[in-house]
């Protein structure tokens, strides 16, 4: 059977991304992300998928692929496989696929992780393994968040539920990390008990071989707005199938992008899967010019507060408003979760080591009766480095204030006048849907009635450039994917893939649409 590929979800929308790759016996995954537009046409923060029916709710409506030996055996009600007949990828021996290439830590390309079998291996880069724990630690806990760890689900046959085995410890995912030699400081952080009644089972992380199966796997880190995001290459009999996962060429690495342009350029890639979530979009605004605009307007506000609402997880535009705390001495005052991403990134990384150390940096004190444990223990490292909404009153152009439209309420703790003439930084994009646009409103209103000035609006067609996409406009695109002139283009993670037809007219580049669910052989 010749190599193929079967885009499961990905084709023809921005994110999810799962991307199946069979070349005779090996089976590995390119990315395996929630489909959030798919999931918020039957879901919203109120309506979720029941944890007591496992896979059931997902199957049935189809946000997972029906294919037996993929998931979780624990997730499964019985006669499961029954209701949802579908591919059988169960092996006699082992995991059902070799494993799963992760490019980077965003939800859209690894959440869904969360239902596989634990003994695949996970392969990601230190970066992306740290974010995503620290992720799971810091959020809402739930079957749909066990990206690193798991708690086991049993039967209850007189209920006719999955209820969680109470008291066992949780079991750890294979983790093989795209490094030499795992940091110690990262290995001792991970096999650390998330929590305290509890222990964790599961193998420690280990350095990737660079193969799957027989085939050689290559990979790049590549510019984006996530920290610890990689390119993947693998070897196939058909040639070399090479993924871009999201990346961009304006940001603060985009010298990583344009070297793996250059050698993809060399390689002669056969099948090339590229994101194209700007397509038709060409206006680009660099993380530099964020900095720079961010620094003008809160200069401008000296003496008053200035908050900056950005992605939680986008350590870049984190970096970038540190950088305006420092130049305007102010202090940077973080929610608890960004202080516990920011422990976690300095298990891997020297440079955040030095951020997580910086002395502009403080921690909001942020009153909770049954604070959990991750955060308990948390307030007890930051001790020395908490602020007071007191202390913020009483000093409003001394702080630079770190949140979102869900910190809201702890700002009704400062004292109005000291907001009364402030500057709400938006650093975030634009609505991308009507939901994200019922936010922006009711953030608009909040920011209203707190006597504050919006700055960075999307909607505002006179705002000042506040943010910096994390992905490739269309002109950087099509130039990348001329450059490297696969044989054939896979488009994913676009809503107009078709569009690549119109872009690469006169090449010799064979455009293939994806369907979901269709294989695509590329022998």
């Amino acid at each position: 059977m010749v190599p193929r590929l079967i885009v499961f979800s990905g084709a023809g929308e921005i994110g999810g991304n799962k991307i199946f790759l069979e070349d005779g016996h090996v089976r590995l995954w390119l990315d395996f992300g929630t489909p959030f537009s798919r999931h918020k046409a039957f879901f919203n923060e109120y309506l979720r998928p029941r944890s007591t029916r496992g896979l059931w709710d997902l199957l049935a409506l189809g946000l997972l692929p029906p294919l037996y030996g993929l998931y979780r055996e624990d997730l499964a009600l019985p006669r499961l496989w029954e209701r949802f007949a579908g591919r059988n990828l169960q092996r006699d021996h082992g995991p059902a696929v070799d494993a799963v290439l992760i490019t980077h830590a965003h939800l859209d390309h690894m959440g869904d992780i969360a239902f596989l079998d634990p003994g695949i291996p996970l392969v990601m880069s230190p970066m992306a393994a740290a974010v995503a724990r620290a992720m799971q630690v810091t959020s809402a806990s739930g079957f749909m968040h066990e990206w690193c760890y798991l708690t086991k689900r049993v039967w209850d046959e007189g209920s006719g539920t999955l209820q969680a085995e109470k008291g066992a410890p949780y079991q750890g995912r294979r983790f093989d990390l795209l490094v030499d030699s795992v940091p110690p400081e990262l290995q001792t952080w991970w096999l650390h008990p998330p929590g305290r009644s509890r222990g964790l089972n599961g193998p420690p992380p280990e350095p990737f071989s660079g193969r799957v199966g027989d085939r050689r796997v290559r990979w790049w880190p590549v510019d984006h707005s996530i920290p610890g995001a990689v390119a993947f290459a693998v070897e196939t009999r058909a040639g070399w199938v090479a993924y871009t996962g999201d990346l961009r060429f304006h940001g603060r690495e985009r010298a990583a992008s344009e070297r793996l342009q250059a050698d993809w350029e060399q390689m002669g890639i056969a099948v090339l899967l590229c994101e194209g979530t700007r397509l038709g979009e060409s206006t680009q605004v660099t993380e530099e010019q964020v900095c720079e605009t961010a620094l003008e307007l809160t200069r401008q506000a000296e003496g008053r507060l200035v908050i900056a609402d950005f992605a939680p997880r986008n350590l870049e535009r984190f970096q970038t408003f540190l950088e305006v705390a420092r130049q305007t001495r102010r202090c940077l005052v973080i929610q608890p979760r960004d202080a516990y991403l920011l422990e976690a990134t300095a298990c891997v990384s020297p440079a955040f080591r030095e951020i997580h150390q910086d002395s502009w940096i403080r921690l909001r004190n942020d009153p909770k009766a049954r604070p959990d444990p991750w955060e308990q223990d948390l307030r007890e490292r930051w001790r020395n480095r908490m602020v007071e909404p007191s202390e913020i009153s009483k000093d409003p152009g001394a702080y630079l204030l770190c949140c979102s439209l869900l910190d809201m309420n702890d700002l009704l703790d400062i004292d109005p006048a000291s907001l009364e003439g402030g500057l709400y930084l938006y650093a975030n994009s634009r609505a991308y849907d009507e939901e994200q646009a019922v936010d922006l409103e009711r953030l608009r209103q909040w920011v209203r009635h707190l006597g504050m000035r919006m700055e960075g609006d999307p909607d505002d067609p006179h705002a000042r450039p506040l943010h910096a996409s994390g992905h490739a406009g269309e002109d950087e695109l099509a130039a990348f994917v001329r450059a490297v002139r696969p044989r054939m283009l896979v488009p994913v993670h676009a809503e107009r893939p078709e569009r690549w037809r119109e872009i690469l007219r006169g090449t010799n580049i064979q455009v293939w649409i994806p369907e979901p669910g269709q294989p695509i052989p590329i022998g």
